[in-house]
């Protein structure tokens, strides 16, 4: 059967997560905290996309540097021979 105050506040989540999914995240909360969490949100979210586009320029930078000293005759960097595994146990 359960107990009735349960179902509720299931039903109350379930409600409540499926404002957010749509209206993004604090959607529930009063005005002043919800412009609070959207501010972090959005401050999070911009740290992540220019952490994303450093990550993506130094990747390009290192590609075309390695291209550049390709065509200047040098070979790509290579493990030495007579070098043990990295998983070789002493």
């Amino acid at each position: 059967m359960g107990n009735p105050a349960m179902v509720k506040r299931k039903k109350t989540e379930k409600r409540r997560k499926k404002y957010e999914t749509r209206l993004g995240p604090g959607a529930y909360l009063p005005k002043a905290e919800r412009l609070e969490v959207n501010a972090t949100v959005a401050k999070a979210e911009g740290a992540e996309k220019a952490r994303k586009d450093k990550v993506k320029a130094d990747r390009a930078s290192k590609k075309a540097a390695e291209s550049r000293a390709i065509k200047l005759g040098a070979k790509p960097a290579a493990k030495p021979a007579d070098a043990p595994p990295a998983d070789a146990k002493k």
